[in-house]
């Protein structure tokens, strides 16, 4: 894909999640009544592969929504469901809160995918969020998410190569994409077996509410 196109990509974005994050605090989003297609097969997942019940997230590093689902919730969902087994848990980059650009939340999202190949990815997405400070002022520059490798004990030769030379530019832009097709409303989304889920507070009882229903269905 040419400068232009991606440019075009990052634009579109950009008009379609302005409010992407604040939209979190208001009830007006309501669930999609028919399945969202997904054509990116590629995220990071916990929990049982053959599991009947799936939960996705599209989540960005900068989004405090996404924090608070990743830091609140998550964890109550990886106790409660994800490590006995009874769901999959996959994360996927929706990296909204970049104006346009290439910056902070898509370098934060390759450089998890980065921690990844180390096998690493879960506590690098929690160190993201843990370092966290606002929209595009600095907490996630390249050298910054580097000095998160080096706290974490990671291989930083190996790391500082797959970041410096954009490895994984294309699975994030990817998810980007997949995210305006199925025109999701900002970040964090989350989709239960394919379809919107209803989530205005980030509540644990908008998780788990559905969870047992589809649960009950399988």
């Amino acid at each position: 894909m040419d400068s232009g196109a991606v440019r075009q990509i990052l634009l579109l974005a950009l008009v379609l999640s302005a409010s992407a994050c604040a939209g979190m605090a208001t009830s007006t989003r309501t669930p999609a009544p028919t399945p969202a297609p997904s054509f990116v097969r590629i995220g990071r997942t916990q929990g049982n592969p053959n599991a009947r019940v799936t939960l996705v997230v599209y989540a960005d590093f900068q989004c405090p929504y996404s924090r608070q689902f990743a830091q609140q919730v998550l964890p109550r969902l990886m106790n409660d469901y994800i490590v006995p087994g009874k769901i999959s848990f996959t994360y996927k980059y929706f990296p909204v809160i970049d104006d346009g650009q290439v910056g902070e939340s898509h370098w934060a999202a390759q450089a998890a995918e980065c921690a990844n190949e180390q096998n690493r990815f879960w506590d690098y997405h929690d160190k993201l969020y843990t370092e966290q400070r606002g929209a595009n002022i600095g907490a996630f520059t390249r050298a910054r998410l580097k000095t998160y490798a080096t706290e974490l004990k990671l291989d930083l030769d190996a790391f500082n190569r797959c970041l410096d030379t954009d490895r994984y530019a294309t699975l994030v832009r990817e998810h980007l994409i997949e995210a305006l097709q199925i025109k999701l409303p900002g970040t964090p989304t989350f989709l239960l077996n394919g379809r919107k889920m209803n989530t205005p507070t980030l509540g644990y009882t908008e998780f788990w509410k559905p969870l047992e229903e589809e649960l009950k269905q399988r």
